[in-house]
């Protein structure tokens, strides 16, 4: 009886052993880190600024919507966040679109990111090529 006693102990210990030396799992790298104090639109802005506007914060568009939804509870510590760029001076964009995921974790910072465009002479939606 001690010596299966003992055969048990050591395979648990052995397991134990074994879950300490597997590899933990990392949170992911992230896309882009925030400064301290900036909100989540303030961290996508930064991210995107050469991509919506000029060295002189003028874009070629019309129309710049934000819309940013809470995950969460009461003080979301992730968020889903869209930017559309609308009446874009282009005759085959209809309108540009960044999507992205963010994480708060002592700063926002950007999980992934997506970019969309809705042709003009298309009828299919969003597609992830830029338009012909």
């Amino acid at each position: 009886m001690r010596a299966l006693l003992c055969a048990v102990v050591l395979c648990l210990s052995g397991a134990a052993l074994a879950d300490a030396s597997a590899p933990a799992v990392a949170a992911p790298l992230p896309v882009y880190t925030g400064k301290p104090g900036h909100a989540p639109v303030e961290v996508a802005f930064d991210y995107l600024k050469d991509r919506i506007a000029d060295e002189h914060g003028l874009g070629e568009y019309r129309q710049l919507v934000i819309d940013q939804q809470g995950k969460g509870g009461e003080i979301p510590d992730q968020v889903a966040l869209r930017v559309e760029m609308r009446g874009l001076l282009d005759d085959a964009v209809a309108v540009q679109r960044y999507v992205f995921a963010m994480r708060f974790d002592d700063v926002w910072k950007i999980d992934a990111v997506r970019q969309d465009w809705q042709c003009r002479r298309s009828k299919k939606g969003w597609t992830q090529r830029p338009c012909p």
